[in-house]
């Protein structure tokens, strides 16, 4: 079993706590907690099975190493490959689901979840920019070094 990065793990765990108790706010805050947590968790769960795991492998493969989980990590990194039109467009619904959440808290003079809203457009943009790509590197490194034998 291949293990996603702690530093992504302690991540998604601190947004999914935080989402967790905006969902028991009252009032419009709530609400619009309420309707990103249903959009949100789903995409967290699709994430956990074909997104983070490929880069438990990153380091060991940058380091030129062949580690435990090649195959697994490739059969990952090509369902997400086949699969990334429809988690950026998850990405769309997210950050539509967060803007909402952020003018409410804004309307409330809730700075803390506003600043929640800001953070979790940004990790958003880092698993577009950053993250998904690297994902998808894992399995073509596997492959290219695979096919080098």
């Amino acid at each position: 079993m291949i293990t996603i990065p702690q530093s992504l793990q302690t991540e998604h765990k601190a947004i999914h706590d935080a989402l967790t108790e905006a969902t028991r706010a009252p009032g419009p805050v709530g609400v619009a907690a309420r309707e990103l947590a249903a959009v949100l968790h789903p995409h967290f769960t699709r994430e956990n099975e074909i997104a983070l795991p490929p880069l438990g492998l990153l380091a060991a493969l940058a380091a030129g190493e062949k580690p435990a989980g090649m195959d697994e990590a490739l059969a990952m990194s090509d369902a997400l490959r086949k699969e990334l039109p429809r988690m950026l467009q998850e990405h769309t619904k997210i950050r539509a689901a967060t803007e909402k959440l952020r003018v409410a808290a804004q309307k409330e003079e809730d700075s803390a979840y506003e600043q929640f809203a800001e953070e979790l457009t940004l990790h958003a943009r880092t698993e577009e920019e950053v993250l998904y790509p690297a994902a998808i590197l894992v399995g073509d490194v596997i492959r290219a070094r695979s096919s080098a034998k």
